[in-house]
């Protein structure tokens, strides 16, 4: 009986408050963060509050959320609150006000402030008792730091299970290593919940920081994988059940922290987990599916991270099929082709790839769209996959092509079957996985095969490489019967007269075009129409040769965004035409279009061009066999190719001979190498055109064209291009041009001019209308025409310096971006870069009329930010911004006292910080003419400070700053000290006096208000000191007086930075003036050391010794150490404080200086 009382009495005793116990009441009171226990102890809470509210002030102005707790934790009624004898309500409500502002505080732990207001929830509310798990899985992150020491020595003998692992620690009061806390992780469910708990309820809050979330994923993920890797032991059954008991423990955390948006973090450590449990479990389909879809759910921000997390979930996925939610996920991301290739770098996509593909097909067979097959281009074309994965996925295309083969294959407005079979032959025609497409086509079975092989027969790609059967004979025939119906219907619908248009590629628009263009869509799929077609009446076949409407309308359909097949058949029905008729005009009009058909990245459509060039050489050949025949044909569409205009004036025409050589010994050698590689015409147009390659032969003896011969090429083109309607042939062959820089005096700049006026006159928005007619991006094509720009060509710069100063440059944003990163690119090499820069900067401050706008500004402010200035371009800058004295003297009296600057000063104050900030950011190298200009801005400013009592702070800063930047940059330093021995810095820079105005900096050291400011002057005064000391001589007593009266007060590390550096610069300077004037140098020294003794008493016990010392030491032990003494006990005779601080300086140095000092003060010393 007496055991069980003695068991109860012990119970109680263990759970008791010692309300009545006072000295139990006085140990709980001393557990402090920051107190020692017998500082604690004797703390009231009048006291502690107040300092503790200070820190909680600090942290509102961090962070306004501080301020919820403004009415309860930190109010005056919280000094009266006592847990003992609250109710259990009470307590539970302060117990979440509690948790809610350790969360929030969580993040700021290390900060000084964060602790003062924790000190107060110790003290007053005991939460290290209370909410102990709260407090301890608050400070664990940090739990390398002195603060988690801190921590363990507060903590109370009972903890709940979950912090058992802590009793070690707190016993040696020393801090646990990451390692233990991992392995508690993993074996300790109870703490293992409480973690993850609190990690979601931050989150859940809103008051989530990178280093619990980083902390966090890392302690789980590395306990989840020890788990899992316990879990293989044992039988297969228990292996089973263990992993279970793993999923089931970590999956509601998983779930929930996934279904968190606003936390990107806690779901990028949530996917880290499902990659472990993935790669180490075995998990059904079912929870796959789940999984994927939950990692999906809300992934904005995380795509990267979810991608890879969907990678490795789907290489442990059976089915390929990817779920709806995942799919539809995915293809609404931007550039997802581009982030699977970066992945394939490290993980295996092909897996999600293939699914991807997959679910696009299907979702292609019921309502899908050309972005979904782009996509599936780019990741085709991306060799992501295997070509087992390649094939299959060809398999499933050609299975839905069998499948629509019966239906109309409409999707509303969307041709599914048509586009699908573009893609196919597109495929088919790629370098990149076009020898897989083929290979693939052989080993598939009879019926999948022959849709392919069909296919790519209509698109003559497989033309004299398969013999034709019977079977592909009949098919043909059934095909051409499919045809002609739709063909007949289309030929009525075509008007019957052309309007008397000559060409289709004149400037205006044609209203036959469209209706012939859609008939030769369908005539194109059998040699019947197609044969038909190019014999309609309409066409003018006939007058070929003698006006361009029938060479115009081939023209322009392969130049245009149609399918491979329709543009090859354009090519073929002139090569054939060629072939069979006798060549009665000139044709050299199709030659740039040639071009764009040889550059093409469709080997379909180079192979057609150079048939077509084949058939030219030919003709042309059997003209020249007959004398100068050929120089006596006119040239067809000479005045009518472009319209009855100015385009078709412009033309620059090749003579016959020229065209011949052209085609001869240019274009036919290299016919194989054009067909295989898309390039190589631009390479060789280069080549064969450039100014540096005159002279030069080329490979066995063939020689170049002739100077004439080239720059009538050159000619020809470049007015081809510029009159052209046809905006992808500009936007293929300007990239060529531009890399010819001159032929003899003319220069591709000078003659492609007139495109960038054209551009920057036609207006975004007629670009744009235009390029999306032909499929084109505007921005690629802006692009192209701005990099005709040279920095050797003033016409062209001076045309966008122009424009970026009209008022058209606001409303079209998309040209303003590429005439300004144009700019930017072109300015290094500008030889005057004056007018560009002041017009630039007009533009960043707005001052260019009423017609500025933000976007502008904005581009003009980049522009300056990311170019490299001059010393000449800023000093421009420097001498043409306003005068802030003379503005400010205009101003009244009244105005003056006003606060901030007025409006009509607005303006001028953004130019000069503008100006200012730009000087600081282009000091990296020495700009020592602009000392000069910063100095006269630094006296404006003390100036309009004088005028209207306003200081402008950051614009001191920004002159000051720059000064001192010039000078570190021209090799300048403040000179070291090291025992009395002055190291002397680079002496050859020479600084005139006007160039620094020494008076305008130690009036901004005395009477400034910012101690940067003051800092930063202080600093200068360093640097001149080591170079110009006489520039200071006459002003240095100021400067030590604020030294001595303000700056040596201050407690901070910089502001004793800034002493010591002007000490070490300053000092040895003055004292070698005295030496050298062979002045008494006792005077000068005693007003310089009544400055340090003059601030003694205010300048911080721990840093007395250490400032005096220097001191003594700079000056000279023999010389200044008996008058510092003697200065110091005259200055306060009767204080102990000054007799402590003698006898420590005294005991710095030896007994032959000790001696010195005591003979001299014995002796009288000085008066």
């Amino acid at each position: 009986m007496a055991t069980s009382l003695a068991s109860q009495l012990a119970q109680i005793r263990a759970h008791s408050t010692n309300s009545l116990d006072l000295k139990a009441q006085k140990k709980a009171h001393s557990k402090s963060l920051l107190f020692s226990p017998d500082h604690a102890a004797n703390q009231d809470y009048e006291t502690l509050f107040r300092i503790c509210q200070e820190g909680w002030q600090e942290l509102c102005q961090l962070d306004p959320r501080f301020l919820s707790f403004a009415g309860n934790l930190f109010s005056e009624q919280s000094k009266q609150e006592d847990r003992t004898q609250m109710t259990s309500a009470q307590n539970e409500s302060l117990n979440n006000v509690l948790e809610d502002f350790m969360g929030l505080v969580g993040a700021r732990l290390l900060l000084k402030p964060a602790l003062k207001a924790l000190e107060w929830l110790v003290r007053r509310f005991r939460i290290h008792e209370y909410n102990m798990g709260c407090m301890i899985l608050t400070f664990l992150p940090y739990h390398a730091s002195s603060i988690f020491s801190n921590l363990l020595a507060i903590l109370p003998e009972r903890r709940p299970p979950a912090f058992k692992f802590l009793q070690p620690y707190i016993e040696s009061l020393t801090c646990p290593h990451r390692h233990v806390i991992v392995h508690t992780a993993g074996r300790n469910h109870d703490f293992f919940v409480a973690f993850n708990a609190y990690t979601l309820k931050v989150c859940r809050s809103q008051q989530q920081y990178s280093t619990l979330l980083s902390f966090w994923s890392s302690i789980v993920c590395e306990a989840v994988s020890s788990m899992l890797d316990r879990s293989r032991l044992g039988r297969l059954e228990l292996q089973k059940q263990n992993q279970e008991d793993v999923l089931r423990r970590i999956m509601p955390f998983l779930a929930e922290g996934l279904a968190m948006r606003h936390s990107p973090d806690l779901r990028v450590g949530c996917y880290m987990i499902l990659t472990i449990l993935s790669s180490k479990t075995d998990l059904s389909e079912e929870l796959l599916t789940s999984v994927m879809e939950m990692v999906v759910h809300k992934w904005d921000g995380v795509t990267h991270a979810g991608l890879i997390c969907l990678v490795v979930l789907m290489q442990h996925k059976q089915a390929l099929a990817l779920p709806k939610k995942v799919l539809k996920a995915l293809i609404a991301l931007e550039h997802l082709a581009d982030d699977l290739a970066l992945l394939s770098q490290n993980y295996k996509v092909e897996k999600l790839v293939l699914g991807l593909i997959l679910g696009i097909l299907k979702k292609l067979g019921k309502a899908g769209g050309a972005d979904q097959l782009r996509l599936m281009r780019l990741l085709l074309e991306a060799n992501l996959m295997q070509p087992k994965l390649v094939e299959a996925a060809l398999t499933s295309m050609l299975g839905l092509l069998q499948d629509t083969a019966s239906t109309s294959g409409l999707n509303g407005d969307f041709d599914s079957r048509s586009a699908l079979s573009d893609l196919i032959l597109c495929l088919a025609d790629s370098e990149a996985v076009g020898p897989v497409i083929r290979a693939a086509l052989t080993d598939m079975e009879d019926t999948t095969r022959q849709i392919g092989l069909d296919l790519l027969e209509r698109s003559a790609y497989l033309e004299g490489v398969l013999e034709p059967l019977e079977e592909d004979i009949d098919m043909q025939d059934t095909a051409d019967a499919s045809v002609t119906e739709p063909f007949d219907d289309l030929v009525e619908r075509i008007p019957a007269q052309t309007a008397f248009e000559m060409s289709l590629l004149s400037q205006s628009e044609s209203y036959i075009f469209p209706s012939l263009a859609e008939t030769f869509l369908v005539a194109c799929r059998s040699e019947k129409t197609l044969v038909a077609f190019s014999e309609l009446p309409v066409l003018r076949k006939s007058l070929a040769m003698t006006e361009p409407f029938f060479v115009s309308f081939f023209i322009r359909i392969w130049c245009s965004h149609y399918p491979i097949p329709a543009r090859v058949a354009a090519i073929r029905v002139l090569s054939n035409h060629f072939v069979t008729e006798k060549l009665e005009a000139d044709v050299q009009v199709l030659l740039p279009y040639i071009l764009h058909a040889l550059a093409d990245p469709s080997l379909l459509i180079r192979r057609a061009a150079t048939e077509l060039v084949l058939a030219l050489v030919s003709s042309y050949g059997a003209v020249s066999s007959h004398g100068s025949q050929g120089e006596e044909l006119s040239i067809l569409g000479k005045g009518q190719m472009y319209g009855e205009g100015k385009e078709s004036d412009a033309i620059s025409w090749l003579s016959w001979q020229s065209v011949t050589v052209f085609l001869r010994e240019w274009l036919a050698p290299h016919l194989e190498e054009f067909r295989l590689h898309a390039d190589q015409i631009g390479r060789s147009i280069v080549g064969n055109l450039s100014a540096d390659m005159e002279g030069k032969d080329t490979e066995k003896g063939q020689q170049r064209f002739k100077k004439f011969l080239r720059s009538s090429i050159l000619t020809w083109l470049c007015s081809h291009v510029i009159n052209t309607p046809i905006r992808a042939l500009k936007a293929r062959l300007l990239p060529v041009l531009t890399l010819v820089s001159h032929i003899g005096h003319i220069t591709t700049v000078s003659l492609l001019n007139p495109i960038i006026t054209e551009t920057l006159t036609r207006g975004q928005s007629s670009l744009e209308k235009d390029c999306e007619v032909e499929h084109l991006d505007p921005s690629h094509y802006i692009d192209c025409v701005m990099d005709i720009a040279r920095p050797d060509d003033n016409g062209s710069v001076n045309l966008l310096q122009d424009w970026i100063s009209n008022v058209q440059a606001s409303a079209d944003p998309l040209l303003r971006v590429a005439v300004f990163h144009r700019l930017r690119s072109l300015w290094p090499l500008l030889k005057q870069q004056m007018p560009l820069g002041k017009t630039i900067l007009d533009l960043a401050v707005g001052q260019l009329g009423s017609h500025s706008d933000s976007g502008k500004q904005r581009e003009a402010l980049d522009t300056l930010r990311s170019i490299e200035l001059s010393s000449e371009i800023l000093q421009l800058f420097l001498q043409e911004r306003p005068s802030l004295s003379e503005s400010g003297s205009k101003r009244g009296a009244k105005r003056r006292r006003t606060a901030s600057p007025p409006g009509d000063l607005g303006e001028e104050i953004k130019r000069i910080s503008l100006v200012l900030e730009l000087v600081e950011s282009s000091v990296t190298k020495a700009h020592l003419p602009l000392l000069g200009g910063l100095s006269r801005v630094m006296a404006e400013l003390q100036g309009y400070k004088q005028q209207s009592g306003i200081e402008l702070h950051y614009l001191e800063l920004l002159a000051l700053n720059s000064m001192r930047a010039i000078l570190d940059q021209a090799g300048v330093r403040p000179a070291s000290v090291s025992v009395g021995i002055v190291t002397d810095p680079l002496q050859n820079v020479q600084i005139a006096r006007n160039d620094v105005r020494v008076d305008v900096l130690v009036d901004c050291i005395r009477n400034s208000t910012d101690p940067q400011v003051q800092q930063s002057a202080l600093l200068l005064v360093s640097v001149l000191a080591s170079i110009a000391p006489e520039l200071i001589l006459h002003d240095v007593m100021p400067i030590f007086t604020f030294v001595g009266s303000s700056l040596m007060k201050r407690t901070d590390e910089y502001s004793t930075y800034v002493v010591k550096q002007t000490m070490n610069s300053v000092i040895p300077r003055i004292m070698d003036s005295l030496r050298k004037r062979r002045k008494d140098s006792m005077s000068g020294m005693s007003e310089l050391l009544l400055s340090f003794v003059a601030a003694f008493e205010h300048v911080p016990v721990d840093r007395r010794l250490t400032l005096f010392r220097s001191l003594v030491e700079i000056i000279g032990v023999d010389e200044c150490l008996f008058a510092l003494l003697l200065l110091l006990h005259h200055k306060l005779p009767d204080s102990q404080e000054v007799l402590q601080f003698s006898i420590s300086l005294l005991d710095c140095y030896g007994a032959e200086s000790q001696l010195q000092v005591g003979l001299i003060i014995m002796a009288g010393g000085m008066e």
